[in-house]
């Protein structure tokens, strides 16, 4: 009989079009192929839906709306949790502190990372963060990468081909963590043609992305990755950032966007091999 994995997140993709629900998503996916899988949003898990599955494997992904009387449930369970920013702050940005180092006394959840069984992290900038702030570097993996459907990914290996203006794209959201005034404010001073793009059809999103010749993002907060940095890699767009993006720090993200493409083909083929480790 397969071990049976719970899937637990604030928000999926019938939610919202964002990068942790895409990724998500596409992990569920792969799980079913060799678990079986119950998705659930965190704000309907219950102490008796615990306390039915306290057998099985928990993935936690975003909690913010998992009550308290639920993580001290999860504590006496098993459970990895994939880390999509950083919540053992309470505004998730580490950058606002010397060396992304934050103070103890702001530290949140620090009990219920270090009775997980792991912290999958999406690049060694996030990872190296993650261990600076917590007593978990023995917890911490580094998965290198973030996953997408094979339509996906042959889909921006056409895309690279697209003709390209003169002009670049811009991340259009209405967080401003994310950046986009000073996107703008960077093609204006530059004479750049700014293009923002802001479009809940994630195919349509990345299409128009794909008609520009340079991708420009300052995010103020650390991206665990930047799914976004890397599509634009795999349409051979420029990418125009800071030092706050994970995907930057990864040894692959300097390759042709045909390496990149092939290495995240197979990161797909180890994500169950990779989450496996931590059925034992």
């Amino acid at each position: 009989m397969k071990r049976k994995i719970i899937f637990i997140s604030d928000f999926f993709l019938d939610d919202f079009v964002g990068g942790a629900a895409l990724n998500d998503e596409e992990a569920v996916k792969l799980l079913r192929e060799k678990f079986e899988v119950a998705k659930i949003k965190s704000r309907y898990v219950y102490p008796g839906y615990i306390e039915e599955n306290k057998g099985n494997l928990f993935i936690i992904s975003n909690f913010f709306h998992l009550p308290e009387q639920i993580i001290q449930s999860l504590k006496k369970c098993q459970y990895l949790i994939y880390a999509h920013d950083y919540k053992f702050v309470g505004h998730t940005n580490p950058a606002a502190y010397e060396n992304f180092k934050v103070p103890k006394k702001e530290l949140i959840n620090v009990d219920f990372y270090e009775a997980s069984k792991g912290i999958i992290c999406q690049s060694l900038f996030q990872k190296s963060i993650y261990d600076d702030n917590l007593n978990v570097s023995g917890k911490t993996v580094n998965f290198s990468g973030n996953l997408w459907s094979k339509n996906q990914l042959e889909l921006m290996k056409k895309l690279k081909f697209s003709d390209k203006e003169d002009s670049c794209a811009i991340l259009g959201s209405p967080y401003p963590q994310k950046g986009t005034e000073k996107a703008l404010h960077y093609c204006k001073k530059n004479n750049k043609k700014a293009n923002v793009i802001a479009c809940d059809d994630y195919e349509l999103f990345l299409k128009k992305m794909s008609k520009n010749k340079e991708f420009v993002f300052f995010p103020s907060t650390p991206e665990t990755l930047s799914r976004t940095c890397v599509e634009s890699k795999l349409m051979n767009i420029k990418v125009v950032t800071n030092k706050l993006v994970g995907a930057m720090h990864e040894p692959w993200f300097s390759e042709n966007s045909e390496y990149v493409h092939n290495y995240l083909l197979k990161k797909r083929d180890s994500f169950n091999s990779f989450v496996q480790k931590f059925t034992c």
